[in-house]
């Protein structure tokens, strides 16, 4: 199993369940995509998911634009615990906050989601 600690996921990932995290190919993208972007399955590796789409990931590190296939493995969630306010569509030509209607879908696909974190300070 990794360590959440291992990713830089600008606050994705929620510690309150153990995440599967898989390494995956992302498909060209002509936009730097930033963790938290949804992912769905597309041609060449997965892509980031607009409403239409049936989300399957959801992206953990920051990766820059690339005009061919990113084939080192990027990390990304396929099964955990989110935090919704996290969460991105890149899936049109500018960055926006993932809608109620892409994030509704990601539990299907095992991908469950909270408000916000945990800190030490809910344990004082």
């Amino acid at each position: 199993m990794e360590k959440v600690e291992e990713f830089f996921d600008r606050g994705v990932l929620h510690s309150g369940h153990p995440p599967i995290v898989d390494y995956v190919t992302l498909a060209a993208s002509s936009k730097n995509l930033k963790a938290g972007t949804v992912l769905k399955s597309a041609s060449g590796g997965l892509a980031p998911a607009g409403d239409s789409d049936t989300p399957c990931a959801v992206l953990l590190a920051d990766v820059p634009a690339h005009s061919s296939e990113a084939t080192i493995g990027v990390p990304v969630v396929v099964h955990g615990l989110v935090v919704k306010s996290r969460l991105l569509d890149f899936s049109s030509s500018a960055e926006a906050v993932a809608s109620e209607t892409l994030t509704a879908k990601l539990p299907a696909s095992g991908i469950y989601l909270t408000q916000g974190g945990w800190s030490e300070s809910n344990f004082r």
